[in-house]
């Protein structure tokens, strides 16, 4: 299973907003996902941002977020590309227009 880590303190509570407009889109489709706030991922510069892990997978970092409807599109999208069986590695090809700037980080899964 995936997660989706949104940090709340980015942008003066853009964070917090964006945290609850993916939560409340998630509710309203019904989706699996499991969604977190977190305080300060300390990637201040590239606010808002939002963090993919899974067991087994790649964790990726994405920035320059806001709480819009595009934004709250494509990290549901993505999300569910992440939750896909395999390692989590997203292709950019299949990646939402909007995710496919403003990568902070992709880690790869653990050993």
């Amino acid at each position: 299973m995936s997660a989706l880590v949104i940090c709340t303190t980015c942008a003066d509570g853009q964070g917090q907003a964006l945290l609850e407009a993916v939560e409340n889109e998630a509710l309203a489709r019904d989706a699996t996902l499991a969604v977190r706030g977190q305080a300060c991922m300390a990637a201040c510069r590239q606010s808002c941002t939002a963090a993919l892990q899974g067991a087994g997978k790649h964790s990726y970092v994405f920035g320059q977020l806001a709480p819009d409807a595009a934004c709250v599109d494509a990290l549901l999208a993505v999300a569910a590309q992440h939750a896909e069986p395999g390692d989590g590695l997203l292709a950019w090809d299949r990646r939402p227009e909007r995710l496919k700037s403003g990568i902070v980080a992709r880690l790869p899964p653990l050993a």
